[in-house]
């Protein structure tokens, strides 16, 4: 017989406070029958209830790969109504009872759902039933056996670029009994869900393979509002796609960090990892994951996502302007979708290496570098931080009037033509990693240790995933019929658990500090037998030719080494500069488009230089010039120019000043960068 169902559609524009919570599923003495595999396409009739002309509209809606397609045919004119729900713009369903609405604020987590009672249909009574005037009747009621199925969609508009939340609820009631129609239900979300997965979202295969999404929130981010936010805009959203996750609240400085870089069973148990606050808790995720002894399989397997919470939002928007996303005027909401949609992209991380008197440091940029006029706003502005964002603007009127310049010198590697025009040969040579041949002779040996000096091993975007394998923690070589006292001779006897000082070559293989550590056999006297020296030159020479062809080695020297102009470095002549800032995203903040040729995963840094003799007025129409992205000159100017390089360092002459690094002052002194195309995965929703 032909199935009986009512259709409730509702759009809104602004997003509920809460979302509803699914009833229990009532008890039933019939058995369940064994619900039906998931289809490729399903289809059913549906009626919706005009009250107003008094008549059901009939409706066909069809489930495919497509999406939800909902046909309305009318009796007059013959006219046809079509809308089609796109399976990517769908975050979710669920099925059930029909779900009760509630008071507007009320806390899911305080409500019992074993108190729900179960819907019923009013049935009003007959003429002759009912009650004479002035007495007391009651209205029979019976139980409600039909199923409901809620498809939570977020439509994208254009003109303007917006998401319109949209719910479309189905009511099965083909049989007579609730479990059927449950069944049916539960067919169309399972539906929905195959086809998700089948569109290329890995959030649906993560929730098959039963990982969860890792979410660490600041509540200090947000004006101190950051569990407010999160329980208002994210957490109904993260209900509404059935994302299970783990939230982590960030107790101090660096909890991020240290929470990513020992959960040893971090890959196993979270598909990805979502930042609530702003780009400075992303910084201490993507250090923590670089520290771990796994950390290419981390960076390959580890979609990294962000949710802005926090007041340096440069991140999110440059992540909502690389997938045409909109952001304003609800980041918070906008960026949750991309974070449910279940796709990433490859994103590149820069390399910074810092030297500061006798210390040393490396860390992991993904936003920008800094030094000059931006990064002194950024960072002497931060006393202005209780009127808000017009610290900034104040800050650049101070500035401008008592303009500053420093001097030292910049040197930078441009971008290859041929590498950004896609040219095949040099595009199959890795440009960060360098073959290492095995040194034979004493002159070879002497000169290997050399060149290991100038070539620092750092790790590499995973192109070609195969070449490289990760360190476990409980890493060692296989030395049988060795006693556990030669393996200690063999320990890595440092870590780097301390990363604020240590010595160069700290995280190179050939390093004693480093925690991936590759050790070499050397000719002299041992004290242990022949048998078991002989075994152990054996298997350290196995793991040197293994690591020979594993370890992955940068191509610039270190900080302490000169550049080599034959390999195309630019040095420029020592001299005063107004500022001199690297960007790889397009927004250094949410209203700054500082880099609009920037792509994430382009392997370029686009260093803006601006040098002494500008004129106030030209550096004013700059500043102002950064919110539409139209602040870099379109020819040729003698004070203001843009450069696309792959690496760069900058010596500074003096001892006063600022760097930043992420919007973060490290300390000041050289530095140099370099770009790792495609290092990390981020949260998109078009994975391109």
């Amino acid at each position: 017989m032909t199935a009986k169902a009512a259709i409730a559609a509702q759009q809104q524009e602004s997003v509920e406070s809460q979302s509803p919570q699914t009833p229990p599923t009532p008890t039933t003495s019939t058995t369940p029958t064994t619900p039906p595999l998931p289809q490729t396409e399903l289809s059913e009739i549906f009626y919706v209830e005009n009250r107003r002309r008094k008549q059901n509209i009939k409706i066909q809606v069809k489930l495919c790969t497509e999406g939800v397609y909902l046909r309305r045919e009318t009796a007059e004119n013959d006219h046809i109504n079509e809308q089609l729900i796109r399976i990517e713009d769908i975050i979710g369903s669920s099925c059930g009872q029909r779900l009760k609405k509630r008071a507007r604020g009320g806390l899911n987590s305080c409500k019992n759902p074993s108190q729900d009672t179960q819907d019923t249909d009013e049935v009003p009574l007959p003429e002759d039933q009912k009650p004479a005037l002035g007495g007391v009747g009651k209205k029979q009621t019976h139980i409600d056996k039909s199923a409901y199925l809620y498809i939570y969609a977020y439509l994208k508009k254009e003109k303007p670029l917006r998401r319109v939340q949209t719910l479309r609820i189905l009511r099965f009631r083909s049989c007579d009994e609730y479990a059927e129609n449950l069944s049916t239900a539960r067919l169309w979300h399972r539906t929905i869900r195959e086809h998700k997965q089948r569109s290329g979202a890995a959030g649906e295969a993560a929730r098959a393979a039963g990982k969860k999404i890792l979410i660490l929130l600041n509540p200090k981010s947000g004006s101190g509002k950051g569990r407010e936010l999160f329980q208002k805009q994210v957490a109904p959203l993260l209900k509404e796609a059935d994302a299970q996750y783990d939230l982590q609240i960030t107790t101090h400085s660096q909890y991020a960090l240290e929470f990513v870089r020992s959960r040893k069973d971090l890959l196993e148990r979270y598909a990805g990892i979502v930042v609530a606050s702003g780009d400075g808790l992303f910084y201490e995720v993507l250090n923590g994951l670089m520290e771990r002894m796994d950390w290419r399989r981390a960076c390959r397997e580890l979609s990294l996502g962000i949710i802005p919470c926090g007041s340096g939002n440069g991140l999110a928007k440059s992540i909502a302007h690389h997938c045409n996303e909109p952001y304003d005027p609800k980041p918070i909401l906008h960026a949750t979708l991309i974070c449910v949609a279940g796709r990433a992209t490859p994103m590149d991380v820069v390399r910074v290496e810092l030297s500061h008197r006798d210390k040393h440091f490396v860390m992991y940029s993904f936003l920008s570098i800094g030094w000059g006029l931006i990064a002194d706003i950024d960072i002497e502005s931060e006393r202005l931080r209780s009127i808000g964002a017009q610290r900034f603007t104040l800050w650049a009127i101070k500035r401008l009037i008592t303009l500053r310049t420093y001097r030292g010198k910049l040197y930078y590697l441009p971008a290859q033509k041929t590498n950004r025009n896609n040219n095949k040969e040099e595009a199959d040579i890795d440009p960060i990693t360098v073959p290492v041949t095995v040194p034979t002779t004493e002159t070879d040996i002497r000169l290997s240790r050399n060149r290991s000096l100038v070539r620092r091993s750092l790790p590499t975007a995973n192109r070609v995933s195969s070449e490289f394998k990760d360190l476990t923690d409980d890493y060692d070589v296989d030395l049988r019929d060795v006693d556990s006292n030669d393996l200690d001779q063999f320990a890595d006897a440092m870590s780097m658990t301390d990363r604020s000082i240590y010595r160069q070559n700290t995280d190179s293989w050939h390093s004693a500090v480093s925690r991936r550590t590759a050790y070499y056999s050397i000719g002299g006297q041992s004290t242990r037998s022949n048998r078991s020296r002989l075994s152990i030159a054996q298997k350290i020479e196995e793991a040197n030719a293994e690591f020979k062809q594993l370890v992955p080695t940068g191509t610039i020297p270190s900080l302490q080494l000169p550049l080599p102009a034959d390999q195309g470095w630019i040095c420029e002549e020592e001299g005063d500069y107004v500022m001199v800032h690297a960007a790889y995203t397009t927004h250094l903040a949410s209203d700054c488009f500082f880099a609009p040729d920037s792509k994430l995963n382009d392997g370029l840094i686009y260093l803006v230089i601006i040098r002494a003799g500008v004129g106030r007025s030209q550096l004013l129409n700059f500043l102002l010039s950064m919110n539409s992205g139209t602040h870099l000159p379109e020819q040729e100017d003698p004070h203001i120019c843009v450069v696309p390089v792959t690496a760069f360092r900058i010596e500074p002459s003096g001892n006063n000043g600022i760097l930043t690094v992420d919007g973060e002052r490290v300390d000041y002194g050289p530095i140099q960068a370099e770009v790792f195309p495609g290092l990390i995965n981020v949260m998109t929703t078009t994975g391109q």
